[in-house]
């Protein structure tokens, strides 16, 4: 006991340390490292399931405003078709327009 009351502070600090060695010195275990990557990886799966859902929506939306896009340049080239048929069409309308009108002879 003597060496103890010498000894008393160098004591407590050597005991000091041992406790806080031990506390500071506590390690994740496997099973809950396992864990936690799991959960992690689950929302990563859930959040890839819904970025392929958009890419997929996103896809059938291009398609489709391509399909849009064929469809108007069709119309388009319709109208211009129709337009210089109308245009031809004019042209013989006003030669008729101008032409003397026969007389008209009553039936009977």
């Amino acid at each position: 006991m003597p060496w103890l009351k010498n000894h008393a502070a160098s004591a407590r600090v050597v005991a000091v340390i041992l406790v806080g060695g031990l506390g500071l010195s506590a390690c994740a275990t496997t099973e809950y490292v396992d864990q936690q990557i799991a959960a992690v990886n689950g929302r990563i799966d859930q959040l890839d399931a819904r970025v392929q859902s958009a890419a997929q929506r996103a896809d059938a939306a291009a398609q489709a405003a391509q399909a849009a896009n064929s469809a108007a340049q069709a119309a388009a080239t319709d109208a211009r078709s129709a337009n210089q048929r109308l245009d031809q069409l004019g042209g013989r309308v006003d030669a008729l327009e101008k032409a003397p009108t026969p007389a008209r002879r009553p039936r009977g």
